[in-house]
């Protein structure tokens, strides 16, 4: 399919087509390359992946919390489950919207829960969009976003946030927009590259896309890295955004597919009325667990504040020694867990991921997958000791490939 000017799916150089013979590398999706890795290094036990896009799972920290706090015993003796085990079918866990507007500074009739971003994007995309109509994506990007929006018939127009500082004007956005546009999606912190918009930026986009009668939708997945939960959501800063986030990213609890959406009443009520049947993913036991860690959320905090303590000095280390060298470009975020450096004369990053896994057992993602071949994507929250490690296999075979 073709936007205006640019044609959209996979990104060029990346093949097309299913894989086969267990060469994930052939894979056409990020999500095929990512499937094909884990049954890769389930061989490889060695092996080192630095592509995770989430804070390390705090499982023990969820498993004393379910085994504390979701099941009650009685005077009887007998196991109940908690008060928080409530109906989700009308308006979400009602203990966990409140707990979410306490963190976030927000009102119950501003918030939405969902199964996680995906689940509120489909939702949004089926009730707003009709098939033909167009939605404007950053690029690079998570490509999960375009092809969300082409499975809902769309036509995907592509905003660039180029290097180094892959920032937005929001000039050229305006320059994207038609009449046909419903929504403009962004993700802040970017993925994959972690640089982060400013509210002046984010006011002069929805400004742009209200001209058209579009909803900026932003992505703030990544958001509570970046910034104090209590400074608020960006569907705070104009009527037509559109904020959403989930338990995936920073705490780490992918597991219990809990996400929400933010945005004015209006909104809310349009996307209701367009898909009134909701996410019928929601699971009630599920949201129950995420009330109870919303309602201690500062323990999860502290795992991933002392995660990232840990290991972004590592990062840091490491990317000045690769810098120095002249092996790669681009600074590291000021917040998050993504890292997208440029390969310093490398143009076919996938080539070089296939030779790194061959010759150094690691797995980095190729920035081809994402939009932008040349660079590849980091993860680095993680354990700090498995990240030293993964950054010296890739300093010493960035080294061989340019030595080659």
């Amino acid at each position: 399919m073709k936007s205006a000017g640019k044609s959209v799916g996979s990104a060029p150089n990346v093949p097309s087509g299913t894989p086969s013979g267990g060469d994930f590398f052939a894979a056409a999706q990020y999500s095929d390359w990512v499937r094909g890795s884990i049954r890769a290094l389930a061989g490889r036990p060695n092996a080192i992946a630095l592509y995770d896009s989430t804070i390390s799972e705090p499982s023990d920290l969820l498993a004393g919390l379910v085994a504390k706090s979701l099941v009650t015993v009685d005077d009887d003796g007998a196991p109940r489950l908690s008060s928080r085990y409530v109906s989700v079918f009308a308006n979400g866990n009602r203990f966990l919207v409140d707990a979410l507007c306490a963190r976030y500074d927000e009102t119950p009739e501003r918030l939405q829960t969902v199964t996680g971003v995906t689940g509120a994007l489909q939702l949004i995309l089926r009730a707003l969009v009709k098939p033909g109509e167009r939605v404007l994506i950053e690029n690079p990007g998570f490509k999960l976003l375009t092809n969300l929006a082409l499975e809902a018939g769309a036509v995907v127009d592509e905003v660039d946030r180029p290097a180094p500082h892959f920032g937005i004007d929001p000039a050229q956005v305006a320059a994207k927009l038609t009449p046909e546009t419903r929504l403009v999606i962004l993700t802040n912190p970017h993925n994959p590259t972690g640089a982060f918009l400013d509210h002046a930026t984010l006011k002069a986009v929805a400004q742009a896309a209200a001209t058209v009668g579009a909803l900026l939708v932003v992505d703030e997945v990544y958001g509570d890295f970046a910034r104090r939960p209590s400074a608020g959501l960006a569907a705070r800063l104009a009527p037509n955004i559109v904020s959403l986030a989930s338990l995936t990213k920073v705490f780490g609890l992918f597991a219990l597919k809990c996400g929400w959406m933010v945005a004015a009443p209006e909104v809310l009520g349009r996307i209701r009325a367009g898909q009134p049947e909701g996410d019928v993913g929601v699971s009630k036991l599920s949201h129950a667990v995420a009330a109870h860690v919303m309602e201690n959320a500062d323990t999860f905090d502290r795992h991933w504040q002392a995660v990232m303590t840990s290991t972004t000095p590592v990062l840091h280390r490491h990317a000045a020694a690769m810098r120095d060298e002249g092996l790669i470009e681009g600074a590291v975020p000021a917040a998050g867990c993504l890292y997208f450096p440029r390969i310093v004369g490398v143009a076919d990053t996938l080539a070089l991921t296939r030779h790194l896994w061959n010759q150094v057992d690691l797995l980095v993602a190729p920035g081809e997958y994402f939009g932008l071949a040349g660079h590849v994507r980091l993860g680095y929250a993680g354990d700090a000791e498995t990240l030293d490690r993964g950054l010296s296999r890739l300093h010493a075979g960035l080294r061989a490939w340019r030595d080659r």
